[in-house]
């Protein structure tokens, strides 16, 4: 009587004699240490984890120090973004052991520095602009506080502010890349 086989057992006797060579081992290795890092940066930018806690997984994950340490750096420079508060993230670089106490952490300081100046700048204009746009309708009065968030202005006025710093930020990003490869 012939023997009926699952799906499952076809599968297998097909692929028994196949094995995973070692470029393909390295691969697969490269790739489950990229995504565990990745995932301990979420989850410490997300307030998931503390900073401690965030140490202490990225030194338990079993990869080559250099490959966690590259890809943590790339990882942090994608989520890289002046707009935001900056402070989580530049803690995590001392998991890299790259020194951005020097010239890149005040850099840096002075990159952001500027940057929330010029937002400043633009807020002040951009209130001013939608306060004589209300002015215009009849809406005026010391308690008039007008929602930036909801007019076109200070989206591009932002924007706008943003693409003056990107290729600023794209060059410190650079350096801090530059500086990770002579580890």
């Amino acid at each position: 009587m012939a023997e009926i086989k699952s799906a499952i057992e076809l599968a297998m006797e097909k692929t028994k004699d196949l094995v995973v060579g070692g470029e393909e081992r390295r691969t697969i290795a490269t790739r489950e240490a990229e995504s565990k890092v990745k995932a301990v940066v979420r989850r410490y930018l997300g307030d998931m984890t503390s900073q401690e806690d965030a140490a202490r997984e990225f030194d338990e994950i079993d990869a080559d120090r250099r490959l966690k340490g590259s890809v943590l750096v790339e990882t942090l420079v994608e989520e890289f973004d002046v707009k935001k508060s900056p402070e989580r993230l530049l803690a995590l670089f001392g998991l890299t052991g790259i020194d951005l106490e020097g010239s890149l952490r005040n850099e840096f300081a002075t990159l952001q520095g500027q940057f929330q100046e010029e937002m400043a700048r633009k807020e002040k204009t951009i209130r001013g602009k939608i306060s004589d746009s209300l002015a215009f309708l009849g809406i005026t009065g010391t308690g008039i506080e007008p929602n930036l968030a909801a007019w076109d202005e200070w989206t591009e006025g932002a924007e706008e502010a943003g693409s003056i710093f990107k290729q600023r930020i794209q060059e410190w990003k650079e350096k801090v890349r530059a500086s990770s490869s002579r580890l």
